[in-house]
């Protein structure tokens, strides 16, 4: 409008010509910036925290409009309203360029989490196959010492001493591998049921499984452990914190037509409580470095465009993963 008030136009058309013109302006100014900057982060931020940036833009816009009223009625200040103009300009698009920055090293510090997390499930599965390695190697060693006393002792004709020797190799465990639930043949899927088996009889928990699916799937193995590992593990520790009844799991992993379906449901006895967002926060003290499984889950479900519904009813514990393959002709539904 002042521009214009320079050039001559008369004063009747100034302000709605002024305002369109402005706008226009901003308009391209936008189109041009979305286009010139590549690496685009698309996702959401969180309505507090776009409350608070907001008002970078809000104070800027109250301010300069401000500063062109005082401009508008001392003609000498128009050079000086510009050069704000353009100089708030600039301190939005730094900030936001900050801001950008930030939160972009925060989506690089999740992912190392995640990757973090992945490399301790491996190393879990690893040293749990090392064990049971050993326990066959020791069996192995021990089997023909213990095979040479029965024998021994049956032509001795000392029954009763064979069979009391035999109750106490049962009792002391000369056979104390891990069950073998899951037989998939997919190395990571079973290393994950196989050794969450383990941890369950030894809780006493009642572990129900159907695994149906392939030898390879078309997701990644990190993926897999992050999803089925963090689910498996949250089951246990609520399972555990049920001092008295029964206790149970029941697992459900099918694979058809390039979806791959998880249902995994668990009883439990301390309510589980939520933040405002609706995200379950966890029952440890060490709330830094717990209660990020069902997020680091929804991030890996989302990878793949997938579903993630929980329920809780009735201290029973649900959740239903959906993945999808790369040539999936499978739609989402909600």
């Amino acid at each position: 409008m002042m521009l214009l008030q320079t050039i001559g136009f008369e004063s009747t058309v100034l302000q709605n010509a002024g305002s369109f013109i402005s706008k226009m302006f901003m308009l391209i100014f936008a189109v041009v910036i979305r286009h010139t900057i590549k690496d685009n982060h698309d996702s959401p931020i969180p309505l507090r925290y776009f409350l608070i940036i907001l008002i970078v833009p809000a104070s800027s816009i109250y301010i300069m409009h401000n500063i062109f009223l005082i401009a508008n009625a001392h003609t000498e200040y128009i050079l000086f309203s510009a050069i704000a103009s353009f100089i708030f300009l600039i301190i939005n698009y730094v900030i936001f360029e900050i801001y950008d920055w930030i939160r972009h090293n925060a989506e690089l510090r999740e992912q190392n989490r995640l990757y973090i997390q992945q490399l301790e499930l491996c190393s879990q599965q690893a040293k749990e196959r090392e064990l049971h390695n050993l326990e066959l190697r020791r069996i192995r060693h021990d089997l023909k010492k213990h095979l040479s006393g029965l024998l021994g002792m049956l032509q001795a004709k000392q029954i009763n001493e064979a069979k009391g020797y035999i109750t106490q190799l049962l009792n002391d465990g000369i056979i104390n591998c891990p069950e073998e639930v899951s037989h998939s043949g997919n190395i990571v899927v079973d290393s994950l049921i196989n050794h969450s088996c383990a941890y369950a009889q030894k809780d006493q928990i009642d572990f129900d499984i159907n695994v149906f699916i392939p030898t390879t799937l078309p997701f990644e193995n990190g993926h897999i452990a992050i999803i089925l590992g963090n689910l498996m593990e949250n089951a246990l520790d609520a399972c555990r914190e049920i001092p008295n009844g029964k206790r149970y799991i029941y697992l459900d992993i099918s694979y058809a037509k390039e979806v791959l379906q998880l249902i995994i449901r668990n009883n439990y006895q301390i309510k589980r409580k939520k933040d405002r967002h609706g995200n379950y926060l966890t029952t440890k003290a060490d709330r830094l470095h717990h209660g990020l499984g069902l997020a680091s889950i929804r991030q890996a479900v989302e990878h793949y465009h997938g579903q993630m519904e929980i329920t809780d009813k009735d201290n029973e514990f649900q959740v239903v993963v959906i993945l999808y393959g790369a040539d999936s002709n499978e739609q989402p539904t909600t």
